[in-house]
């Protein structure tokens, strides 16, 4: 409590003081995270001394400790946060808590009172942040009427500062009234919440089989079909397996009881059937890891299938079935993934550093084990320029582009600058290589072999006749690499037309309930635009960038205001991003006030 209290007064004073507290706390985001922990930290200290009835010598001493690990964290911390501190953050936090489930009972069997005592633990965690959230409410609302009422200017910062006030010392001094101080009383406790019976009874189970038999039903189809499962299914089971593991710890008092078969079928039957689900994870996210490698969302994402494996291996062979070792188990795996060549990070970097070194290998870049430009290096092939600018991307976004510096022949503080943007330090990468690249991040155009046009008509009138259609369609698009066609839907008057942009086949089409009305095929001008104009940078005439499509009941008119082009030797044109307008005409005039 006394750790709560001052760092919320804390929190509070440098509220009071700072002009733009949020940029504040951003910028000083150090002194928050400690603070979190060593309320945590303090917590478990508390909980461990008062249930082994430690001595207050002794107990002063385990604080004297917690307090020397929290200013440790603390100074530990860089002046500026990265990327990997804050997710480092969050393991330790989650080892806090998985250890303030256990740490009571690390000397004694005492299961029930485990169970019970957690279970206690979330009802207050519910019950404080309910009552909190309403005491914030009913003050803020008294405070917005007097504002209201009487005129008087209540500052934003005083809403935050109550907030906190609130959240920091009622919300804690709440959640603590209700820990009891002999917790091995309840070992002895045996009743069971009927609302969660029902809810677990009546409602998990229900979702938790059918969503079983749909993970079941698409394991056989890709077995049946012989494909590879789509990305996102090793996440869908990692999901299952979480909310059917705190599903099964949420019965496990009344798995055996005579009146609940369901409960008791469940309990058998759980693990077992997890495991050809856990067999679909492997392969697909093995198949993920193998084409992209390892980043720290897929690291995480291994750890907690090879745990659930583990720990379904040991409830299935187990006849203690102890469910401490779930808690015990995942807090030390939060813990060592925080750190360490095991860890998250060293983890992730080194997988993305081979993947790199590969394709230096492949396109003969590494001389001596360092990227030399090479005159007869083998070009990169599109899937390896994409690969290998998301490996310099995922480098420079959390600024550890150090980790390619064995590569590398100059170092890499020499080389980028500080005041470089993500974008400027993989393109000055990239002209190690020999390859200049400039412009956006289109994966499947950073290439040497490509060239770059950009044309613009003499198209600026802000006032004009459109005599002969009936409307106009503005539009400015830019290719997207991830999605290679992109659609819009406009209402003219009784009419859905869909307007169709496929960069692929370089076309744009109109289509009305799925029939083609009007098919643009760009190539030809295109081709034009680069033969004739591609040494010229002034604004083209717009009879050049015009193409007219007209039918029995349509005419349209498509005027190109910009249009950027990529073209590579083998003197294929790519669009990269267009602007324009669509004129439209209908045979049959359409109502007013579409």
């Amino acid at each position: 409590m006394l750790a709560a209290t001052m760092g919320t007064v804390i929190l509070l004073v440098i509220i009071e003081q700072q002009t733009d507290v949020w940029s504040y706390l951003s910028d000083n985001g150090q002194s928050l995270m400690a603070s979190l922990l060593g309320v945590l930290i303090f917590f478990i200290a508390d909980i461990y001394a008062e249930r082994h009835h430690i001595p207050p010598s002794r107990k002063l001493v385990i604080e004297i400790i917690a307090f020397i690990i929290i200013i440790t964290y603390y100074l530990l911390l860089p002046k500026e946060l990265a990327h990997k501190n804050y997710i480092r953050f969050i393991l330790f936090f989650m080892t806090g808590l998985l250890l303030v489930s256990y740490i009571p009972f690390t000397k004694t069997y005492e299961v029930n009172a485990f169970w019970h005592f957690n279970l206690l633990l979330t009802v207050r965690i519910m019950l404080s942040g309910l009552y909190s959230t309403m005491l914030f409410g009913g003050i803020s609302l008294a405070l917005f009427a007097m504002g209201y009422l009487f005129g008087l200017t209540i500052s934003a910062k005083l809403y935050l500062q109550l907030f906190i006030a609130i959240f920091g010392i009622f919300n804690t001094l709440i959640f603590l009234a209700g820990i009891p101080d002999e917790i091995q009383a309840l070992e002895k406790e045996e009743t069971y919440p009927r609302v969660l019976r029902f809810c677990v009874q009546f409602v998990l189970l229900p979702l938790i089989v059918v969503y079983l038999s749909i993970l079941y039903v698409y394991g056989a189809s890709i077995l049946v079909s012989w494909t590879l499962p789509k990305g996102l299914v090793t996440y869908l089971v990692l999901v299952f397996s979480v909310i059917g593991m705190a599903t099964f710890l949420i019965i496990y008092p009344i798995r055996q009881q005579k009146e609940g078969r369901t409960l008791q079928a469940y309990s058998r039957n759980f693990s077992l059937s997890l495991f050809p689900l856990l067999a679909l994870l492997f392969w697909g996210l093995g198949k993920r890891i193998q084409d992209y490698g390892l980043t720290e969302l897929r690291y995480f994402a291994l750890v907690l299938a090879v745990w659930l494996a583990g720990i379904n291996l040991y409830l299935l062979i187990s006849k203690a079935k102890n469910i401490k070792v779930i808690t015990i188990s995942l807090s030390f795996v939060c813990l060592l993934s925080a750190f360490g060549p095991w860890g998250v990070f060293m983890t992730a970097d080194r997988s993305q550093a081979s993947r790199f070194k590969k394709i230096m290998l492949k396109s003969q870049l590494l001389k001596e084990g360092k990227i030399t430009p090479n005159a007869q290096a083998k070009p990169l092939s599109l899937s390896d320029h994409k690969n290998l600018h998301s490996i310099l991307q995922f480098f420079a976004q959390r600024k550890r582009l150090a980790r390619l510096q064995p590569f590398i022949r100059p170092h890499l503080d020499s080389l980028l600058s500080p005041l470089d943007s993500e974008h400027r330090k993989i393109i000055k990468l990239y002209a190690l290589m020999g390859e200049n690249v400039t412009g956006d991040y289109v994966t499947d155009l950073i290439s040497a072999n490509t060239k770059q046009f950009n044309f613009q008509s003499r198209f600026d009138e802000p006032v004009r006749n459109i005599k002969g259609y009936n409307y106009i369609i503005k539009f400015k698009q830019k290719a997207n690499s991830f999605k290679v066609n992109k659609q819009r839907v406009y209402l003219l008057g009784d009419k859905e037309i869909e307007l169709y942009f496929d960069w692929k086949k370089n076309r744009i089409l109109l289509h009305e309930k799925k029939d083609t009305l009007v098919n643009f095929l760009l190539d030809p001008m295109l081709e034009k635009l680069v033969r004739k104009f591609s040494n010229t940078s002034k604004p083209l005439p717009h009879n050049e960038m015009v193409l007219i499509e007209a039918g029995k009941s349509y005419k349209a008119k498509l005027q190109i205001t910009q249009v950027n082009i990529a073209r590579r030797q083998d003197s294929e044109n790519k669009m990269r991003s267009m602007s324009g307008e669509l004129l439209l005409y209908f045979s049959k005039p359409q109502p007013e006030g579409f």
